[in-house]
């Protein structure tokens, strides 16, 4: 089982740390707040209440052999610095802290620190490209180049073929799957439900349907002329 330490229960750091729960992670959720606590301790492994910038108490809390310690510390710029400057003296051999401005990143960088998160800017970065992308539902960038993207299927492909529509060829964008809404059947009657099952690697020859949804790999220039035309 896969094994976290939360430091920071904001709004960011309650929904990471409740997300990781249900994906079968045990979590160790820490912050001085007890309702902060309270709203997360039916739902983590463990809700301490203890101050990440106290070297003892992170050691007594056995933090060292965690797969990963996210510090996701909000508002308090000393807190989050001090609180990563332990967590790699003690050991801990992934840590992942939340930038809070350019400054607090490159002190970040002075401790060589590899991972940082900035939550708002990824948040931002999705909604512009959603404004942006009319039909994208949400997108996942590989490198400043690639992403993938998830999107409702265009009207000019339901009824025709994988192979037909040539994606690859005519936009230089690969099909990874397809994503159906699934429908179930009574004594007379047939619907659709919410529920989506994920076709595997599509053949050429499957054919789309309306219930359809694309997740496809490429450039973002090659994905937004697909969406125009």
């Amino acid at each position: 089982m896969n094994k976290f330490c939360v430091i920071g229960l904001g709004f960011f750091g309650e929904h990471l740390a409740k997300s990781l729960c249900e994906q079968g992670a045990e979590v160790i959720a820490i912050d001085k707040d007890t309702e902060r606590l309270n709203a997360v301790k039916d739902y983590v492994t463990f809700a301490v209440s203890a101050n990440s910038m106290d070297e003892k108490e992170l050691r007594g809390l056995g933090i060292k052999d965690v797969d990963a310690a996210i510090v996701a510390i909000g508002e308090e710029f000393e807190a989050s610095i001090v609180t990563t400057a332990l967590l790699k003296q003690i050991g801990v051999k992934r840590v992942i802290t939340r930038i809070l401005n350019p400054i607090h990143e490159k002190l970040l960088r002075a401790l060589e620190v590899s991972e940082m998160l900035v939550p708002e800017a990824e948040a931002a970065d999705h909604l512009a490209k959603r404004l942006m992308l009319p039909g994208v539902i949400e997108t996942f960038r590989i490198s400043n180049d690639h992403s993938i993207f998830e999107v409702k299927i265009p009207d000019w492909m339901i009824g025709r073929s994988v192979g037909d529509v040539q994606l690859r060829q005519k936009y230089s964008l690969n099909i990874v799957t397809i994503k159906r809404k699934t429908q179930t059947y009574g004594i007379n009657t047939k619907q659709s439900s919410d529920e989506m099952m994920v076709i595997g690697t599509p053949h050429p020859s499957q054919i789309f349907t309306d219930d359809d949804t694309l997740i496809l790999f490429g450039k973002e220039k090659d994905f937004a002329k697909f969406i125009k035309d």
